[in-house]
């Protein structure tokens, strides 16, 4: 918020400068992020009075002025058409510099010498209008600095206010701070409205909602003129950031700064019944033009302002298009009202619509300041208007929002902040921030929160409270005590860093993708089967308009990226949460998956390799190398039930217990990405990884050797060569310890549909050394049994 120290003057008498000011307010939470100094453009520039005029008499466009300064006359050719004897305007006399630059001198003006320039307000770079003599007070001193006179010097601080202090949204609430900070008495404007000058011309309004929408009021006036705004209200507005419009929107706008209360103005011959309907969209309303001629979808819950016959207002957020204040309206019915904050946030962030109404409404403004807000905007409209209050207010509050009543001690404060207050300080720095409390007892302390003060629902917050205003330089020096202790990781946390060093230690590099994504990669795997992702009600893009159901596809995204930047082998992991929805829930099931992906060369090029491409095989192997590697036992891989997103795979199980899948994806998923060549990838459910991960235990060396095998034996193509290795395990005990397949070979004199399955068999006895004596039977019978159980046939 932009904080004219002028206007701040008009509320408190300011015994700072302004940098130590900005110093005080961010010692007490009001983060100064800049202080601007603002200087006039122009120098020399004095008050000057038109004594008299006359045509100039050789130009019909250009008069003669005679303006004096009080202590000095000049005569000055001036071609402005509101020049008129007897008033006062800015002048500039030779000598002086106006906003550009230019030094003036005394020059002849179609024969007739011009000592000085009678000022507009662009020639003094105040705005850009030029359409006459900039119009002043007529009760300024003749000869004073205009600058000085009209007080343009000005410093504006910028304070970046949090979402919890919506009060400090405005001039009055900054006020507040710093009258605090200074211990300085507060003042408020004069607010004096004239009774109803046609107490017969009423609106109407009618709350259909009041949980939308607790109070509403509002005040009609007539006789309203639509012109530029005085130089006073513009300047201020233009300090703090606003553009001016016309005399009856800037005071609104001018009010909204003020006491941030915000209001809207509308025609109200343009408001058809004469009336006003607080209420939700009927069936039917589905789109609605705001000011900015904008048409606005309308949701079941976006609260309108209507008239007799439909909506003539987003409630809190902007107004109609057909209802706005144009240069012919005479008369206005000025809106002051509480809007519920979700309400207006919600609303709000679907429309992607935010504006300075909006933005207090969100935070929650004063319910109790709407009517002040009201007849402050109505005195000042009137005022520069030049109309009178029609009727009288209407004030439609049907349910007052009740405000907590807080206790605070006296013990847990000095407890919590480590100092040694008396009550007596605690009540003095409370009621110094306008917060009304008393003493029960010598340890108590109750509080009555003002409605300006919505942030306040604790006793921690009135702590927090003295704490700002002590300042922080107050409060002692402590350090913590308590034992301090480093914990152990659970097991999961341990699970995670094996994974990703095992991960890493393999050539893969981890990667972090949002978990909302894009419809383009959310349909990636849906069409192919996945589950329906969640979709969000107000996503912050379109590119994260959905929750992810699988890792899969920014991981595909993140291999896209890296192939366009010509890194074509590309390993990649990541261990994230996804988010599956649960039918008959609001909420999905979110669970942490660990998924990658390989693609490009097996091996990086150089002088002694070949650019083989990765394989099926080399997928398996990592994963299986992985898995040992995080102590999961019992490994098996099933070819069938894989997921449609999969062209050819296998599921993979410890034990009974089914860990993921992996395998190549189909080739039209890496079509719709652009990627050439085959993509492979795992997708491994990480709590089912740790309930099977066993913890490791120590083997000691063996002391023995072992004794070696080789076996080639030929079986059908259909028997897969890990139950071939599970029967050898299973027959060969005790002493098989190790059963390594070596060699896969189809051909002649291989039958056709056998294929032969070599292995290496590693006996050991860990008690004595084995002989040939001993392993042969051992051996034979193994081989048998293999025959009989699997039709093996000893090649």
């Amino acid at each position: 918020m932009r904080l004219s120290l002028n206007w701040l003057a008009d509320f408190v008498d300011l015994t700072l400068g302004a940098q130590a000011l900005a110093d005080r307010l961010t010692m007490a939470g009001l983060e100064v992020e800049a202080v601007e100094e603002v200087t006039p453009g122009f120098s020399g520039v004095v008050v000057g009075k038109v004594l008299n005029v006359e045509r100039h008499p050789q130009a019909d466009r250009l008069q003669v002025a005679e303006v004096t300064t009080g202590s000095q006359t000049y005569r000055v050719v001036c071609g402005a058409p509101n020049v008129a004897a007897g008033v006062l305007y800015p002048f500039a006399p030779p000598g002086a510099s106006l906003a550009g630059g230019q030094k003036l001198k005394a020059a002849k003006l179609r024969g007739v010498l011009s000592e000085g320039m009678l000022l507009a307000e662009d020639e003094l770079g105040l705005s850009a209008d030029h359409v006459g003599l900039m119009a002043i007070p007529q009760d300024l001193a003749l000869g004073r600095d205009f600058a000085e006179a009209m007080g343009l010097a000005d410093t504006v601080l910028e304070v970046a206010i949090t979402a919890n202090r919506a009060d400090c949204l405005s001039v009055l609430g900054l006020a507040r701070e710093v009258a605090a900070l200074l211990d300085a008495p507060l003042r408020h404007p004069e607010v004096n409205v004239a009774a109803a000058a046609a107490p017969g011309l009423q609106g109407r309004v009618t709350i259909l909602d009041p949980v939308h929408c607790p109070r509403y009021a509002a005040r009609l006036m007539m006789g309203l003129t639509v012109s530029p705004s005085p130089f006073w209200m513009r300047r201020r507005l233009q300090m703090a950031g606003l553009r001016a419009i016309n005399n009856l929107v800037d005071v609104t706008n001018y009010v909204l700064l003020e006491f941030g209360q915000p209001l809207h103005a509308f025609d109200f011959e343009r408001l058809r019944g004469g009336e006003i309907v607080v209420r939700l969209p009927k069936s039917g309303e589905r789109r609605f033009t705001t000011l900015d001629g904008v048409e606005r979808d309308l949701d079941p819950e976006t609260l309108l302002i209507c008239d007799a016959e439909g909506p003539v207002a987003l409630a809190g957020i902007m107004g109609g298009l057909d209802s706005e204040v144009t240069g012919s309206t005479t008369r206005v019915l000025l809106e002051s009202a509480y809007f519920n904050p979700r309400t207006t946030r919600r609303t709000a962030k679907r429309l992607g619509l935010s504006t300075e109404a909006s933005y207090r409404f969100e935070r929650g403004v004063d319910p109790d300041g709407v009517i002040h807000a009201l007849e402050r905007a109505t005195q000042l409209m009137c005022e520069v208007g030049g109309g009178q209050v029609a009727a009288k207010r209407l004030d439609e509050y049907p349910a007052p929002i009740q405000h907590p009543r807080l206790n605070l001690r006296v013990s847990r404060t000095n407890q919590v902040l480590g100092t040694e207050f008396s009550q007596e300080q605690m009540l003095h720095l409370l009621r110094r921030l306008h917060l009304p409390a008393l003493a029960v007892d010598e340890e108590n302390l109750v509080l009555q929160v003002p409605p300006f003060r919505g942030d306040l629902e604790r006793e921690v917050d009135l702590i927090e409270e003295i704490a700002r205003l002590a300042g922080f330089d107050a409060i002692p020096v402590t350090l913590p005590r308590g034992v301090v202790a480093t914990p152990r990781p659970g097991p999961e946390v341990r699970l995670l860093a094996a994974a990703r060093q095992l991960l890493e230690g393999l050539g893969f590099f981890e990667v972090i993708t949002y978990s909302f994504q894009p419809d383009r990669l959310g349909n990636l795997l849906t069409a192919a089967g996945a589950p329906a992702a969640l979709r969000l009600a107000n996503p912050l893009s379109e590119e994260q308009a959905m929750m992810r159901t699988s890792l899969l596809p920014g991981l595909l995204d993140t291999l896209r990226r890296n192939t366009l930047k010509q890194a074509l082998d590309v390993r990649l992991f990541e261990i994230s949460k996804v988010f599956a929805p649960r039918a008959g829930e609001d909420l999905p099931h979110e669970e942490h998956w660990l998924t990658g992906l390989m693609y490009g060369a097996r091996e990086e090029a150089a002088w002694n390799t070949t650019r083989d491409p990765v394989t099926f095989f080399d997928l398996k192997g990592m994963v299986e190398t992985a898995l040992e590697g995080l102590g999961i036992p019992d490994l098996t891989f099933a070819p069938d039930g894989l997921p449609e997103y999969l062209r050819y795979g296998a599921r993979v199980f410890s034990g009974s217990r089914e860990l993921g899948v992996l395998g190549e994806l189909r080739p039209d998923i890496g079509d719709q990405l652009d990627l050439e060549g085959d993509i492979f990838g795992f997708n491994l459910n990480f709590a089912a990884l740790g309930q099977a991960a066993i913890p490791p235990r120590f083997t000691p060396l063996p002391r023995y050797p072992a004794v070696y095998r080789d076996i080639a034996v030929m079986l059908p193509e259909s028997v897969p060569a890990a139950q071939v290795a599970e029967a050898l395990y299973a027959y060969g005990q005790p002493w098989l310890v190790d059963a390594v397949l070596f060699d896969v070979y189809v051909g002649d004199p291989v039958p056709p549909g056998k294929r032969s399955l070599a292995f290496r068999l590693s006996y050991r006895d860990p008690e004595r050394t084995l002989t040939d004596d001993l392993v042969n039977p051992h051996h034979e019978a193994l081989v048998a049994a293999l025959a009989k159980d699997l039709g093996a046939e000893l090649r």
